[in-house]
């Protein structure tokens, strides 16, 4: 019985010995295409719970790279008794994001669905085995560590947002660790080629391409996370609760914009190398990715209403009357008239206070019906904003024509001469189908030559992807080449079915139109004129439109040092109002300004007014115009001058957003 549990000792020994050899030299890189999804709880962020479900594809990941396990086994009647297992993680070499994350409802809250790309080097496997196999202790730590992991995994699902916090610090911190790796496998492998002599143009062409790719992502990547750090702080500054939700819609909006731009970064040129598999390909790529966007767009529209009415509803819930004090009882001393006519007056006073507060009330409802139609216009212009790209990419690809092998079995016949008209008469033929077209010529004895060798004409169908069930080929060309002349000539045969895409975005157009006039009406019934100043007029939703001119300011400058560029993108942003439409102001229309202005004070650090209507907190204004390194300014105060900086310059300059008042 012993030489038995002997022998099957020996044979596990064995078993895991060869297992141990083996797996060294099959060691690689391997290539994982992952697609998870992450249930978020109640207070995470929608980023929050897309970074949560990348490490979980990477977990995936790993554990599918390689698993090592070390038995320590007793075995007992061919059953295994006590096991002891330990799982050794190969080393992540990239992880990238394949298209925007999906975004649905999920019970209580939502979840996202990531679709991730993951590289893996399984020769780190390989190390771990053999430190093992000279330190058995390590198995104890490793199998610690591991347990450890698990307990980390476990609690993810419940952090908090104060808690995730920390975790997207780190995370940062680790995409920009495997960008830089990234890098240096660029260079290590053109290093390599070079040195074995085998970096043909086409290799070093391409290796080129991509870390020129990986250099502009690295970029927008930059820019992408001062932005949101920006955003982050204008929205813990901000206490007004319905500016606080609005500044949240746009921040989601933002946040998915960059996952677009993320994506279009990654576009390779549509040129003569594509072929039409891989054209296919991209196509239905585009359309899931159009669909995603579109997905996570309606979604965070209807977040976007439901947290706006939600403030409102706060808001109007905080709206009490100011009621006066109820009277005292009647006193012996008192006349029933005089009290009678204090108890009228109360009256009076609590109906002014109820009326007041529906006043209050119904401005409130006015400006929420404004903003839910605003938010409805501007969640039509993200969808174009977003989309377009994708769409004209898509368009791109459908524009471009194909050459197939059976394309070659298109027949060309050249008629006889129509002189009268300088042309020939051209027959097309592909499957049983027919076309005709003309072949147009200016001179006679070139076009004999060329009829005495139609002969040698040849067609090749051209081809485009068809809007179909399944995306296929529409012959819709054909070029026809003369060898001996070296003309050819592209006729057009049929037109392919446009790709649904391509026409929605059409109808999303018409729409925002409609959007943009049932708003415009809205806005007019919630604005609310509150001063006049001479030729100013000042409204409720702090704009002042200057009847003179026709020009709509805004009531007060953006309040603080700003260079030439931040002034650009401060006014191309800028919603006051509800409008989208702000820009900067030219000198010309400053000066007027100034002109306008009556009592005028220079001040910086103090306000300042024009009209006592437009409050200015520096004379420098920036305007629209450049001049060659300069950028152009209007000085208030001192006489008032047009005057030109630096556009890097910002100290004492501002900005004063304006637009048509009509």
């Amino acid at each position: 019985m012993v030489q038995k549990n002997n022998l099957r000792l020996s044979l596990l020994i064995f078993i895991l010995s060869a297992f141990i050899f083996v797996c060294p030299a099959f060691a690689e890189i391997k290539v994982f295409e992952k697609e998870t999804t992450w249930k978020a709880a109640k207070n995470q962020s929608q980023e929050q719970a897309e970074r949560l479900a990348i490490m979980e594809a990477q977990r995936q990941a790993i554990e599918e790279a390689g698993v090592f396990i070390s038995s320590l086994t007793v075995v007992k009647d061919f059953r295994l008794d006590n096991d002891e297992i330990t799982q050794l993680a190969s080393g992540i070499l990239q992880t990238k994001t394949r298209g925007v994350p999906a975004l649905s409802a999920c019970d209580d809250t939502f979840c996202v669905r990531v679709k991730t790309i993951i590289q893996v080097d399984t020769s780190v496997l390989d190390r771990k085995i053999e430190a093992f196999m000279k330190d058995k202790g390590a198995l104890k730590r490793e199998e610690e560590a591991m347990k450890s992991v698990r307990e980390l995994q476990a609690q993810l699902a419940n952090l908090k947002s104060s808690e995730v916090k920390r975790l997207e610090e780190l995370n940062t911190q680790a995409l920009a660790l495997e960008r830089e790796r990234d890098r240096q496998r660029l260079f290590r492998e053109e290093q390599a080629l070079k040195a074995k002599g085998e970096l043909s143009r086409a290799e070093a062409d391409r290796i080129a391409k991509e870390r020129e790719m990986q250099d502009r992502i690295s970029r927008t990547l930059a820019e992408q996370e001062q932005a949101k750090k920006e955003e982050a702080a204008a929205l813990t500054a901000e206490q007004d609760r319905i500016k606080r939700a609005q500044l949240e819609n746009e921040q989601r909006f933002n946040d998915l914009a960059r996952k677009a731009q993320l994506t279009q970064e990654q576009w390779v040129i549509i040129d003569d190398n594509l072929s039409l598999k891989q054209a296919v390909m991209e196509v239905n790529d585009l359309k899931r990715e159009i669909a995603n966007l579109k997905g996570r767009l309606d979604y965070q529209y209807g977040e976007n209403t439901r947290n706006l009415q939600a403030a409102y509803a706060q808001q109007r819930a905080l709206t009490k009357a100011k009621l006066p004090p109820k009277p005292a009882p009647k006193d012996a001393f008192k006349t029933t008239t005089k009290y009678n006519k204090r108890i009228s007056a109360y009256k009076r006073q609590v109906k002014e206070a109820e009326m007041e507060k529906g006043k209050a009330v119904g401005k409130l409802q006015k400006e929420e019906n404004l903003k839910l139609t605003q938010a409805k216009v501007e969640y039509l212009g993200q969808q174009i904003r977003v989309l377009e790209p994708f769409i004209k990419r898509l368009q791109d690809l459908q524009d471009r024509k194909f050459t197939l092998p059976e394309g070659g079995a298109m027949t060309v016949e050249l008629g006889e001469p129509d002189e009268d008209n300088n042309r020939f008469p051209v027959r097309l033929q592909y499957k049983g189908k027919s076309w005709s077209a003309y072949w147009n010529y200016s001179d006679r004895e070139t076009a004999k030559d060329f009829y005495r060798t139609r002969s040698y004409l040849k067609a090749e169908g051209l081809f485009q992807i068809e809007e179909t069930a399944e995306l296929s080929p529409k012959l819709t060309a054909a070029r026809v080449t003369h060898p001996g002349t070296k003309e050819t000539r592209e006729f057009g045969l049929e037109t392919p079915k446009i790709l649904t895409e391509i026409d929605q975005l059409g109808k999303i157009k018409k729409e925002e139109t409609t959007a943009q006039e049932t708003s415009k009406a809205a806005r007019l019934l919630a604005r609310k004129e509150i001063r006049k100043d001479g030729r100013f007029i000042a409204y409720d939703d702090e704009t002042v439109l200057d009847r003179g001119s026709g020009l709509m300011w805004v009531a007060k400058d953006n309040g603080s040092d700003i260079n030439w560029q931040g002034a650009k993108s401060y006014c191309e942003n800028y919603r006051g109002g509800g409008y989208t439409d702000w820009r900067m102001p030219t000198q010309d229309e400053l000066a007027g300004l100034y002109d306008k202005a009556e009592g005028y004070k220079s001040a910086c650090g103090d306000e300042a007014h024009l009209t006592e209507l437009i409050r200015l907190t520096c004379y420098w204004m920036w305007a629209s115009e450049t001049r060659g390194s300069g950028a152009a300014c209007f000085r208030f105060g001192g006489g008032g001058y047009r005057c030109w900086g630096p556009p890097s310059g910002s100290s004492f300059s501002r900005v004063l957003p304006v637009r048509s008042g009509k």
